[in-house]
């Protein structure tokens, strides 16, 4: 998948919830949410922090004066690399066909579909807790020659590791986080969150934790 693609649908997020917004010109908003998050990937597979940078919608499903319960979706991306020496297998049969390769990229998308619950006691810190399924789409390739990062079979370093045959596959999951917003105003909020996210895969399992700046509708 194209990263400037991705670029693309965070875009125009942006200006689908900003003609939203526009469109309720009153001054206590309806209670939903939009929100980007840049911040930082810790795994999975063993690799190297990388970056991170998401897009979450949060409508209102129930308020009261405490809190209240919002659906969530949110898609995220980050890239990351590591330094591994694996030997391409093919080399057992013909040495020297295919250079060793020395890096490992790997690009995480994910797709989350949960629930959010706020505490709305205090006017201006309100923390957070989240919760439900996700997709995770993950791509690999490796260097020198931008050869995929499961040369088949899969050489043995990078199998240890957990990593996708191929050039990468999809996997189901579950994430657990939280956070705490503080808000500018009635309708801007600044905040930070960490999360949890679950892969049954081998090392399949990684954080994602950041800064997040956002407004209500």
């Amino acid at each position: 998948m194209d990263i400037k693609k991705l670029y693309l649908v965070f875009g125009l997020m942006i200006c689908l919830v900003c003609v939203s917004s526009n469109a309720y010109a009153q001054n206590t908003p309806m209670g939903g949410e939009f929100a980007l998050t840049f911040g930082a990937q810790s795994g999975p597979f063993k690799v190297g922090t990388g970056w991170y940078l998401s897009g979450e919608l949060g409508i209102p499903l129930f308020t009261n004066e405490t809190g209240k319960i919002m659906g969530l979706i949110n898609i995220g991306v980050s890239k990351s690399d590591d330094s591994i020496n694996a030997e391409p297998t093919v080399n057992v049969i013909e040495p020297g066909l295919l250079p060793t390769q020395t890096n490992v990229d790997l690009t995480t998308v994910q797709i989350l579909l949960g629930l959010k619950y706020k505490l709305l006691r205090h006017k201006i810190v309100q923390p957070y807790a989240m919760a439900g399924p996700g997709i995770n789409i993950f791509f690999n390739d490796t260097d020198p020659g931008d050869l995929p990062g499961g040369i088949a079979p899969q050489p043995a370093e990078l199998s240890d590791r957990g990593f996708p045959s191929g050039q990468g596959n999809v996997e189901l999951g579950l994430f657990i986080g939280g956070g705490v917003d503080f808000n500018i105003t009635d309708k801007i909020f600044v905040g930070a969150e960490g999360r949890y996210n679950w892969v049954d895969l081998n090392n399949g399992s990684f954080g994602t934790y950041g800064l997040r700046t956002g407004f209500r509708f």
